[in-house]
């Protein structure tokens, strides 16, 4: 398994409780994937996804009974602050641990090696031989499944046997970009979990105190995402610039004068979100035995819909 976010996790379960030997391999120093969080100042903020939407019939309720209840809330959230990303009727779930809560939980009994760059896919008779980006052997398998995002799975493919088509079309999904606001800022806590501004450089602001995490020293813990063009414009800029940008317009949604927060980081995502996405089942034709999941080829964008990539990976590898 070839990346450790959501839709590797739930492959790798669903295999390992099929009966499979299963080695999952992270080029990060964690699991989780989009699911993450970061400690600031003796707080927890999610800095890449806000809530998650559970339905209740779907492939993530079943992990959040069985692994990970023990501290989860549901927030209410009138709106929701990154469009086009919930679920009518789901639950929209977040651990006051960070969201790192489920996917940690996810991978605790698998076998996760993390910091290991896949840069091979190779054939050794019947089986794959994976290597590592200094050609180092990390083992031979029966399956290979990809999870990582459009441009790096086709980096992948490029090196795996016969894939070169297959690569051509998943090099084709473009990403949003996104520049995140990470800050910490002495006032009042709002009423609000999220906001939305009408204009400006933020495309949305959420309040972190909303999950369960109480200030700490009077400092309200905040997430912003900055509009997809500014992010765009910022992904290579300095913290320092982005700081300049996003900083004064923070201020501004929360009604306060523009003076330095108690704390503040920068967080970038290169690949936020698929702005189009592959049919699963047209990408990974019946001979191939090097599987594609995750949000490339997803039904929507949304974390469930990437589960979904992942129980059916492991299900084409199951059935054959």
């Amino acid at each position: 398994m070839i990346g450790a976010g959501i839709a590797g996790l739930v492959a790798a379960r669903d295999l390992r409780g099929a009966g499979h030997e299963v080695v999952v391999l992270e080029k990060s120093r964690g699991v989780g994937g989009r699911m993450a969080a970061r400690r600031v100042e003796g707080t927890v903020v999610d800095h890449g996804l806000p809530l998650l939407d559970v339905p209740r019939d779907g492939v993530l309720a079943e992990f959040v009974v069985d692994l990970a209840t023990d501290d989860v809330i549901e927030v209410e959230a009138p709106g929701d602050p990154s469009p086009g990303r919930i679920i009518d009727g789901a639950p929209r779930l977040a651990w006051p641990q960070g969201a790192t809560r489920l996917p940690k939980a996810l991978a605790e009994d698998l076998d996760v090696v993390t910091e290991v760059r896949v840069a091979g896919i190779r054939q050794d008779g019947d089986l794959l031989e994976v290597a590592q980006d200094q050609g180092n052997s990390l083992g031979c398998f029966d399956w290979v499944v990809i999870t990582a995002p459009g441009a790096q799975a086709a980096d992948l493919l490029d090196a795996s046997p016969r894939g070169a088509v297959r690569a051509s079309d998943m090099r084709a999904v473009a990403y949003d970009t996104a520049v995140m606001l990470l800050a910490g800022v002495a006032i009042d806590p709002p009423e609000w979990f999220a906001h939305r501004p009408l204009t400006g450089p933020i495309a949305y602001v959420t309040n972190e105190m909303a999950k369960g995490r109480p200030p700490v020293d009077g400092v309200v813990p905040f997430v912003a995402r900055l509009d997809g063009d500014v992010s765009e414009a910022l992904m290579e800029a300095s913290d320092r610039a982005v700081l300049a940008e996003a900083l004064p317009a923070l201020a501004k949604v929360l009604g306060r004068p523009a003076t330095s927060p108690a704390w503040a980081q920068v967080k970038r995502w290169r690949y936020a979100t698929a702005r189009e996405r592959l049919d699963q089942g047209a990408i990974n034709p019946e001979w191939t035995r090097v599987v594609v999941a995750g949000d490339a080829v997803a039904a929507g964008p949304n974390m469930e819909d990437v589960a979904a990539t992942g129980r059916w990976a492991a299900r084409r590898i199951c059935e054959a």
